[in-house]
């Protein structure tokens, strides 16, 4: 007869799941959902290993790696030049932590268990690409959002223009398991190729460039046979692509926007982003990050000192809109807000962390591994714009991710 600390053991562990599950459901509906989900995974895991007496588990390279991080996060917030605006988002990082291993728990525990998590994921990406194509065709999505920026997708998440970080955070997740479940390569080359026009017409360029770079290297890595007919693939791909950009809408946000202004300056990097808002963040973020080299001006602080008059430059166009929650690129909101020191420790971190993972992948040849890895990687290009790395909404994907790569670390 199971007793009943198996039986409440049993339970926690099923609720645990669930919620692991469903988590990218939550991404859907706001950071104050997507914390208390974060936060009862937490609770809910520990909860566990207190119980079967497995506290243990944290005693790993990653963990201490995280608690390393954490604590260069903490340095950086005495340091600021404004704690309260950095204490909740630096002490709050511990939940991410938590996070991490919970879903490592997870995965590790059960074949059965992972496969359902895999494939409730798939469930959910596969609304939301059925969501995004509605709203397309129609002006307004399922439940009858329609935000207010031509040319731009929001789907479920209404006006808020970013789930083509959602996308970027799972397409690798939803082709690893039509992989490993539907062993027709047709239907896999449908849904690659379904997925990436999806996230072409969310209309956000740099998310769009981001999943069109990892899907290709994860194509090329998957299945190293049949070179040829990849090659043969991705070309016929890259020109049913093109075809449909000057086809549709989207021509003047990704062709005109970009191209034509790169063309008016020589296709000189430096000059394109003068003409850029995205420039004039970069550079505030920069001259931010050279008055304070060290330590920058802490977690969630760039949004007060880039309105400061000093930081107005005149070669920039958009400098009178400098001032922003973010700089928009992680490498500048690295420098901005934590200096060398927290920019050298994140540094660190993931050089450890990724040469360690990449040696693994290379023997285990697992494909949500390697989907990790990939977006871990690609999250951190130079120069592309992004949203911020810190905040709950970017944050909770990226270490999602993370977390499924150390899950098959072992």
């Amino acid at each position: 007869m199971i007793s009943a600390l198996d039986k409440s053991n049993f339970s926690l562990k099923n609720f645990l799941i669930l919620l692991i599950s469903l988590f990218p459901f939550t991404l859907l509906i706001g950071s104050a959902f997507i914390n208390s989900t974060i936060i009862l995974i937490d609770l809910l895991f520990l909860s566990i290993l207190i119980k079967e007496k497995k506290i243990n588990f944290f005693n790993q390279q990653t963990f201490y790696l995280l608690l390393f991080l954490w604590i260069s996060l903490m340095i950086n917030m005495l340091l600021s030049t404004n704690i309260e605006n950095s204490f909740s988002r630096t002490i709050g990082f511990i939940r991410f932590i938590i996070f991490i291993f919970a879903i490592k728990f997870v995965l590790n525990k059960n074949e059965a268990d992972s496969k359902m998590i895999f494939t409730v994921w798939l469930s959910l990406f596969l609304i939301v690409t059925f969501d995004i194509i509605f709203e397309t065709i129609f002006g307004f999505n399922t439940l009858g959002f329609q935000n207010n920026f031509p040319g731009r997708v929001s789907s479920f998440l209404n006006n808020e223009l970013k789930i083509g970080n959602f996308y970027f955070g799972f397409v690798l997740f939803s082709l690893s398991c039509i992989f490993y479940n539907f062993k027709n390569k047709n239907y896999f080359m449908l849904f690659v190729f379904l997925f990436t026009i999806t996230s072409l017409v969310t209309g956000e360029r740099s998310n769009f460039l981001k999943i069109f770079i990892i899907v290709l290297i994860f194509f090329f890595l998957m299945d190293k046979s049949l070179f040829w007919k990849k090659i043969t693939l991705i070309f016929a791909f890259l020109s049913a692509l093109l075809l449909i950009i000057n086809l549709s809408t989207h021509k003047d946000r990704f062709i005109n926007q970009t191209f034509k202004t790169l063309s008016n300056v020589n296709y000189s990097v430096v000059q394109y982003l003068k003409y850029s808002p995205y420039g004039a963040h970069y550079d505030t973020a920069f001259e931010i990050f050279k008055d304070n080299p060290y330590f920058g001006v802490g977690l969630k602080n760039f949004r007060n000192e880039s309105g400061k008059d000093k930081y107005k430059n005149p070669e920039f166009i958009f400098s009178n809109h400098r001032q922003t929650t973010h700089p928009h690129q992680l490498h500048f909101e690295f420098l901005a807000e934590t200096g060398l020191f927290g920019y050298a420790a994140f540094f660190i971190f993931f050089y450890f962390f990724l040469v360690r993972s990449i040696r693994v992948q290379f023997i285990n040849k697992n494909l949500y591994q390697l989907s990790g890895i990939l977006v871990v990687l690609i999250t951190f290009l130079p120069l592309i714009p992004s949203g911020s790395f810190f905040t709950t909404y970017g944050a909770s994907i990226f270490w999602l991710n993370f977390a499924v790569v150390e899950a098959f670390n072992d």
